[in-house]
């Protein structure tokens, strides 16, 4: 049975409420309430991959420190592997903070710290290409990891037989300071395109959806998934007709890691060796049932509540 990896963010999130005094307050808050949550985009949709029966893995590094351990607990527990992760002797784990304002959470900003992920050296990046095997899915998140990083290990493990997933999380030229040539090399080395609608507005201007997805496919060649909110899923695959998948609706509560969690059920099911078809749905389906608990991970469905969501709208 083929397994499914991830290379990118695993981290803590800490929630922090504040009173809201309007998006003109500069002075100083004091937090009414802070709240630590397992993150990170490629580590959530692990998770969600895991609650399904898939068989998964961690590829990443992490500083010798609490938030590290905590890290490897919040994964350990999901049954996530970690024997691969690797450690700092000097840099932190990563952990992110997200501030929300007021009873109703209107949110203020979210930010990422310089970590551990940042220092992977061309020995460690090796090292970690021999724990995916031929036939495996490797998640790739375009976020902290430069990404020179990232595609010196698509290149490693593609010439194993690896297929590669790439997760463009943040904008890859305004965000993660890459150039074109670069994000396009990278993009060039991956099996599966997998953005969200706003990340590449920098590379290639602000698209709908339909023309992004078309875009992509004609440009590199690739199966393409383009996330779209509540406007659900485009996709394109070998035969070149682009495909719509709807949001399926559900009450709303926190749309938080709702992109991780369609990830993860599309990428639980491609390593089923499932169409294209089903693996949309089964990520849709993941990422509505999300969006009814306030979290990144605490809405992610296990197997048996996915398809009991299906059959109740038929789609099963």
């Amino acid at each position: 049975m083929h397994q499914l990896w991830g290379f990118g963010t695993a981290a803590v999130d800490f929630r922090i409420t504040t009173a809201d005094y309007g998006e003109g307050y500069k002075e100083k808050l004091l937090a009414q309430q802070t709240v630590a949550l397992g993150g990170g985009a490629v580590a959530n949709c692990l998770v969600q991959a895991a609650r399904l029966g898939c068989a998964v893995g961690w590829l990443g590094k992490l500083g010798h420190d609490v938030i590290g351990q905590q890290i490897i607990d919040l994964l350990r527990s999901e049954e996530i592997n970690c024997k691969e992760v690797l450690y700092s002797q000097t840099a932190c784990s990563p952990f992110n903070v997200a501030v929300y304002a007021g009873e109703g959470k209107r949110r203020v900003g979210g930010f990422l710290l310089p970590n551990a992920l940042q220092t992977l050296t061309d020995d460690e990046l090796f090292t970690l290409s021999k724990a995916p095997q031929k036939g495996d899915w490797l998640a790739i998140e375009v976020g902290e990891i430069p990404l020179e990083s990232c595609l010196k290990l698509a290149r490693m493990v593609r010439q194993k037989g690896v297929r590669v997933a790439l997760d463009v999380d943040l904008d890859p030229i305004r965000q993660c300071g890459a150039d074109q040539q670069i994000t396009e090399a990278l993009f060039a080395a991956a099996d599966l395109l997998i953005p969200n609608i706003h990340s590449l507005s920098s590379l290639y201007g602000e698209h709908s959806p339909q023309e992004l997805c078309r875009l992509l496919y004609d440009r590199f060649g690739v199966p393409t998934v383009i996330t779209a909110g509540a406007d659900g899923a485009y996709w394109i695959d070998r035969g070149g007709d682009l495909q719509h998948q709807p949001a399926l609706p559900t009450a709303v509560k926190d749309t938080v890691g709702a992109g991780d969690a369609f990830h993860g059920g599309l990428l639980c099911a491609l390593t089923e060796e499932r169409p294209l078809a089903t693996a949309v749905l089964l990520g849709s389906a993941c990422a509505s049932l999300n969006c009814a608990a306030f979290g990144a991970r605490e809405g992610m469905p296990d197997r048996a509540t996915v398809d009991t969501f299906l059959r109740e709208k038929e789609l099963l």
